[in-house]
């Protein structure tokens, strides 16, 4: 059996799972269509090797033969790895959402490590997203008809999951939509929000109606926790504003999201001098026991009423 037979092979058998009534062939589900988005990676691999399939050996190095004559071969019987599939698809300028695929990664690793009630919602998610990616691999990277190479069936299942998991996303996020947010931070991480048991997307609010933020408490429709509003707005802080501070960082600037002095929670938003969880504001009469100045948000927190610089000489002096 070919790679390219043993990828649709294995997600055909992830949906067929998913498909049957047994909570317990849902984590079968995602392993199975997660191993087959990564084969089709590895075909697209296979695909632009120039010959004997080298781009998917781990190491290659150069070897020369009897007559003197140079040529790349691959060494070992290790075949490539997730990280350096992701380099060769930017070398070869393959376009590809890393970011889903490592969702559905994520998602597996949780269900493999603990136990959620409601899973099934989990492999629903898991899927969903796999669909997105195993299209872009099947139409962008291979040029293979889905519905031909899945076959009916298979493609019209992953369609219509996807269409039920953003069904159940929607109405989640609609019990969001009415909550007077006390930052913008929060509103723009909106669609960052996931649980932090189990990394489904599936928050909602317990109490719809809910319009006040300090109110607000959330629960996972996979898998059922209830969280207070903190350590979802910090997971998703973390992916909104990410990127934006390892930039700052990198440049030598303060990241837009710090420590709150009050919660604890990586939710004070700089910019807008407030915490997104618990609203708590710096007083305006914190400032520097031995310069006066005002205080960042940092400073409170990290060196017990003294700024960063003299902070910094104090602990040098000790």
């Amino acid at each position: 059996m070919s790679l390219f037979d043993n990828a649709i092979e294995s997600i055909q058998i992830g949906v067929e799972d998913l498909l049957r009534n047994d909570d317990r062939r849902v984590l079968s589900a995602v392993r199975n269509v997660h191993a087959g988005a990564l084969l089709l990676c590895k075909e697209k691999l296979r695909r632009l090797s120039p010959g004997d399939e080298i781009l998917l050996a781990q190491r290659f190095e150069p070897q020369r033969n009897d007559k003197g004559d140079v040529s790349i071969e691959g060494v070992g019987r290790n075949t490539v790895g997730l990280e350096d599939i992701k380099k060769r698809f930017k070398t070869f300028d393959v376009a590809f959402d890393w970011k889903r695929f490592d969702g559905i990664a994520e998602i597996r690793h949780h269900m493999e490590h603990s136990y959620f009630k409601g899973t099934r919602e989990r492999a629903r998610q898991a899927v969903a997203d796999a669909f997105m990616v195993i299209r872009q691999l099947l139409v962008e990277a291979l040029q293979e008809d889905p519905l031909k190479v899945l076959g009916p069936e298979c493609w019209n299942a992953l369609l219509e999951n996807a269409d039920l998991f953003e069904a159940e996303l929607q109405a989640c996020r609609k019990t969001l939509e009415n909550v007077a947010w006390e930052t913008d931070a929060a509103v723009r991480a909106l669609p960052d929000f996931t649980c932090p048991s189990c990394r489904s997307s599936l928050v909602r609010q317990r109490e719809p109606g809910n319009t006040v933020q300090l109110n607000v408490v959330l629960l996972c429709a996979a898998c059922g926790t209830e969280t207070e509003l903190g350590p979802v707005l910090t997971l998703a802080f973390d992916e909104t504003f990410g990127g934006e501070a390892h930039i700052a960082i990198k440049d030598g600037g303060d990241a837009p999201i710090s420590t709150c002095p009050e919660c604890s929670e990586e939710t004070y938003v700089i910019e807008e001098s407030r915490c997104a969880a618990c609203d708590f504001v710096v007083p305006t009469d914190a400032t520097c026991a031995i310069c006066g100045s005002g205080l960042s948000a940092e400073d409170y927190y990290e060196h017990d009423g003294l700024c960063g610089y003299h902070a910094y000489v104090a602990a040098k002096d000790d």
